[in-house]
């Protein structure tokens, strides 16, 4: 009998090459024969996301309720294995989770649920529901006891109900959890292969459509062109209605507010008053021109509006709009006081006429209705349109105002400071859109032409109403915008005259000063070149401290020198004097 060796501390070289081989040939490891992809436990089937109400399938694959049940509605297909289902097959999965940490648990032995865990779910006899267990806990208290009892309801369940939801160690099972083998991935990669395809036929504007993406890089392509194609229509839109102005010769058809002079930052109601930064950047960059004050930069058209609405705020005024549909008038107060930019947008459309002829073109009962669009009359196709400025702009919010009870009128958008043009009517209260949408105004007279516009029916799929209801023109009661406006105007003005006027001073004074302490050695040099016949000029940038060799000649030939120039010689400036023995003079010799 051979004598029985040690632990080794090593490998020997055949096993070596065993291990080399299991790890260069897939097909030969018994793990690799199972899923590539296998889907996590607690994720559903469809979204490939975390599920927090997990149901499943009697094949025990799971999804969450939320996202296979509209997909049932629509496919009525399992989106695993392709076979028809309905949502009558699901089973609702009741299971356990450890509250301090989250994660999915056995109720009996309190084990955490994971990837290699073995885990079943038993149907309740009578229901469509399942308690979870591991496989664990369901051997040792059913199988080996022979119990047929559930292990929480008490119930008694066959061999039938009992559904595998996940073992790492049957294959047959792994591969129905695997991902790639899912059908609706399939599906998807199949549909990315047609569009390739189709691109690479093709091959628009010299850009090679061959190339493959993925799904993600796909989707992230295919919104960044609808953003360009959106930037180029916008763009050539405002570059019809640029040209159709220029045509009219209305210069007032703008659509900026900024008055035709310019406006400085230190002229807003703003406290902030932001520089050119030209006193900085010319004390580090020698390309600058030297600059010692420093002076307000130009006024933003966003700062500029921020102003106006600051002082349209300070009015505390409301404003009235008496709005004339087909269907009757309705009396609009605004609060101008409250939210500015809003109300302030609103009111200037209405003044423009940019409301008169638009329809409604969305109504839902117990909610609201919308409308707000450019007429089509009004331009060559119409369209949802843009702000009074052209962009959109911020939302403004309020405890103030809220969407409760009918008549609120309130700017829709598609997200935040997204505010254009459209607004909608409450039918009644909407809580759920209170600091989502910007509640600008109320109907204070008229709402009974608002519940005529609630009864009249309308389309089941677009919301869209069967009869016309539209705006045909709007009348301004009461207007603290323009009032705003002007005071506004007024008041750069006179910051204007108060800033020139205080220039002036400044400018008064330093000359005086300059004239007080102006160098001795500069009204020598001017005379000395003055009365020099070579008209040599004094160097006044580098060694203008030093004396010039023409001052030294002028002391030669003046014996006498005036009592003035003594004088003058004596009250020098406070730098001080050249040293008395030098051979340098200035630095042209050198």
């Amino acid at each position: 009998m051979p004598k029985r060796q040690k632990e080794k501390q090593y490998q020997s070289a055949r096993e070596h090459r065993a291990n080399q081989s299991l790890r260069s040939n897939p097909s030969s490891s018994i793990h690799n024969q199972h899923a590539t992809r296998p889907l996590p436990f607690d994720c559903c089937a469809l979204t490939l996301t975390p599920y927090s109400t997990p149901v499943c399938t009697a094949d025990g694959i799971i999804f969450d309720v939320a996202s296979i049940t509209p997909y049932l509605m629509k496919h009525k297909v399992d989106p695993v294995t392709g076979r028809s289902m309905t949502s009558r097959d699901l089973i609702m999965l009741q299971m356990d989770k450890d509250e301090s940490t989250g994660v999915w648990q056995c109720p009996v032995l309190n084990k955490s649920f994971t990837n290699r865990t073995k885990i079943v779910a038993i149907k309740q006899p009578g229901s469509n529901e399942a308690n979870v267990y591991s496989y664990e806990a369901y051997h040792e208290l059913n199988v080996k006891a022979k119990n047929n009892l559930d292990l929480i309801s008490g119930l008694k369940f066959r061999k039938e109900d009992v559904i595998v939801l996940q073992d790492p160690e049957d294959e047959a099972h792994c591969k129905l959890r695997d991902i790639a083998n899912f059908k609706h991935t399939k599906q998807l990669r199949e549909d990315e292969r047609v569009r390739q395809d189709a691109s690479a036929m093709k091959d628009e504007k010299g850009v090679s459509g061959n190339v493959r993406h993925s799904v993600t890089a796909s989707r992230i392509m295919e919104k960044l062109d609808r953003e360009k194609r959106k930037r180029t229509k916008a763009a050539e839109e405002e570059a019809k209605k640029l040209l159709k102005a220029s045509d009219d010769g209305d210069v007032s058809s703008s659509k900026s507010t900024v008055p035709a002079m310019t406006i400085y930052t230190d002229e807003l109601l703003s406290a902030i008053t932001l520089t050119s930064g030209k006193a900085s950047g010319s004390l580090t960059s020698t390309a600058m021109i030297i600059t010692r004050e420093n002076t307000a930069r130009e006024a933003t058209q966003d700062e500029i509006i921020k102003s106006q609405c600051e002082q349209l705020r300070r009015l505390k005024k409301k404003g009235t709009i008496r709005m004339f549909t087909n269907l009757g008038a309705m009396d609009v107060e605004i609060h101008c006081d409250i939210v500015p930019m809003t109300a302030m947008n609103f009111m200037l459309l209405a003044e423009k006429g940019e409301y008169d002829g638009s329809k409604f073109h969305r109504s839902i009962p117990n909610f609201m209705i919308q409308g707000g669009k450019r007429a089509k009359e009004k331009g060559d196709t119409g369209g949802e349109g843009s702000s009074y400025w052209g962009k959109p702009f911020q939302d403004e919010f309020d405890d103030r105002l809220t969407h409760t009870g009918a008549g609120q009128f309130s700017m829709a958008n598609s997200g935040p400071a997204t505010n254009g043009r459209q607004f909608f009517i409450t039918y009644k209260s909407c809580a759920h859109l209170n600091r989502k949408h910007s509640v600008f105004g109320k109907v204070i007279r008229g709402i009974e032409v608002l519940q005529r516009m609630e009864q009249i029916p309308t389309n089941k799929d677009s919301d869209r109403p069967l009869e016309t209801v539209k705006i045909e023109s709007m009348e301004i009661l009461d207007n603290p915008v323009s009032e705003a406006l002007e005071l506004e105007r007024e008041r750069i003005l006179k910051r204007k005259v108060e800033k020139k006027e205080l220039g002036m001073e400044r400018s008064g004074s330093s000359d005086v000063k300059s004239a007080s302490t102006k160098p001795v050695i500069e009204s020598a040099t001017t005379k000395t070149n003055a009365d020099d016949h070579d008209n040599v000029a004094a160097p006044i940038a580098i060694g203008k401290y030093l004396k010039p060799a023409s001052m030294k000649e002028s002391k030669k030939k003046s014996v006498v020198p005036d009592k003035e120039v003594e004088a003058e010689v004596v009250i020098k400036s406070r730098l001080p004097p050249p040293p008395k023995k030098t051979t340098f003079g200035n630095f042209s010799g050198w």
